[in-house]
């Protein structure tokens, strides 16, 4: 009886377990790779600073309508108009721009919380 030569069959699973190693798609693919998850950290924190600001803006710019809005007495004149004939318009305008705003503010601030999650 033959008895078979294991050390072909070493080399041949040697010679292809080395020709199976993964070579990078190009040599600078790991350095590129690197700087785009650092570029996007900073556009994380840049989103994350433009959102805050959005908020306090948002805030100030509420604050200032009520404020306005208390004020102007019925009795004042803006551009020649009355301001008792332009409240109505006025609020209601005011009001639907605030809960859009204020539902878009809520959107974009959940959405970015649950991606950070």
């Amino acid at each position: 009886m033959d008895i078979p030569d294991n050390s072909n069959k070493d080399d041949r699973l040697k010679e292809l377990l080395g020709s199976s190693r993964l070579e990078m798609p190009f040599p600078d693919f790991e350095d590129k790779v690197m700087d785009r998850i650092k570029e996007e950290v900073r556009e994380g924190k840049a989103i994350d600073k433009n959102l805050r600001l959005s908020w306090i803006f948002f805030a100030l710019g509420t604050a200032f309508g009520l404020l306005l809005s208390v004020i102007l007495s019925p009795s004042s004149i803006v551009f020649g108009f009355p301001v008792s004939k332009l409240a109505i318009p006025a609020y209601i305008t005011g009001g639907t721009l605030f809960l859009l705003f204020l539902e878009q503010l809520f959107k974009f601030t959940f959405e970015r919380k649950k991606h950070h999650n």
